[in-house]
C-alpha cells in the first residue's frame, strides 16, 4: 500500500512537469530537436551527434546525414520546429520541420541525462 502512495505521489509530481514541458513545446527538447535538425540542414555530423547517446551515435553515418541534408534542401531553406506532441511516459516529443516548400515530421527520445536515445525525421503522410 506504501508502494502504491508512494508510486502515484511521484506520478502526480512528473505530470505538472510533463504537462508544462508539452505546452512551451518540450522546452529544451525543442531546442536540442532544432539544433540537432540545423545541424542535418548544415550536413555537419559532428554537430549532429553531439547531443546523441553513444548508442544512437554509433548508428549515425556521415552519408546518411549528407543523404538526410539534401531531401531538406529540396524542401527549401529551414523554418524551424513546431510543436506537435508528447508522450511523457516514453520521453518522446513530436515535431513538424518548417521548409520554404513543404515539412518533415521529427521524433525524438530524451534520454534521463538530457542526451538523445532517438531521432527520426518522416515525411507526412
Amino acid at each position: 500500500m506504501l508502494a502504491t502512495r508512494l508510486g502515484a505521489l511521484a506520478l502526480v509530481a512528473l505530470l505538472p512537469a510533463a504537462c508544462s514541458g508539452a505546452q512551451a513545446g518540450g522546452g529544451s527538447a525543442q531546442a536540442t530537436a532544432d539544433g540537432v535538425t540545423k545541424a542535418v540542414y548544415a550536413d555537419d555530423i559532428d554537430g549532429v551527434t553531439s547531443s546523441f547517446d553513444d548508442g544512437l551515435k554509433s548508428q549515425v553515418s556521415r552519408a546518411e546525414v549528407g543523404a538526410l541534408s539534401d531531401k531538406m534542401h529540396a524542401l527549401g531553406a529551414y523554418k524551424g520546429l513546431t510543436f506537435m506532441s508528447t508522450d511523457p511516459a516514453k520521453s518522446e516529443f513530436d515535431y513538424r520541420a518548417d521548409f520554404d516548400k513543404g515539412s518533415m515530421n521529427v521524433v525524438i527520445r530524451m534520454d534521463t541525462d538530457g542526451k538523445l536515445s532517438a531521432y527520426r525525421i518522416f515525411a507526412p503522410t
